[in-house]
């Protein structure tokens, strides 16, 4: 389990990284192309790790229910959204923000299924979230 916690560090790490380097780009060529750069290099350096390293080859999209693929529709979307929001807001802002938004969604996701067992941990979790969203935005 602490080999999983430190590849989350590490992929939260990167989100953080390429999303100041989208900023970045933003800020040159606009949100969209951006995103649209970000998704293309994205989708080359995965399309040479199935082609030669994993060696499974691409599942044909007749064989995957539409369904799944509106999370690229999500992806790209949050792409664009947090390009444009961290060159006007900042990192840990934006981080803040990104974070709250998916901690209320993923409990609000649990609830949906019938999979949620809330607890005071969790509650305050979120709460503590709110509360650092609003000390980063109103106080200096």
């Amino acid at each position: 389990m602490f080999g999983a916690v430190l590849i989350a560090l590490a992929g939260g790490a990167a989100v953080g990284m390429s999303r100041s380097l989208n900023g970045r780009l933003t800020m040159d060529r606009g949100p969209f192309t951006a995103s649209a750069w970000n998704h293309w290099v994205g989708f080359l350096l995965l399309s040479v790790y199935i082609a030669f390293l994993h060696r499974t080859g691409l599942p044909l999209l007749a064989e995957t229910p539409f369904f799944y693929l509106t999370g690229g529709v999500i992806g790209a979307v949050f792409v664009v959204i947090s390009s444009h929001v961290f060159p006007r807001i900042g990192a840990a802002r934006s981080g803040l923000l990104i974070i709250g938004g998916q901690m209320i969604t993923g409990l609000l996701i649990d609830l949906l299924r019938g999979t949620a067992q809330f607890h005071v941990g969790q509650l305050a979790g979120v709460a503590l979230i709110l509360v650092g969203i609003y000390l980063t935005r109103y106080t200096r």
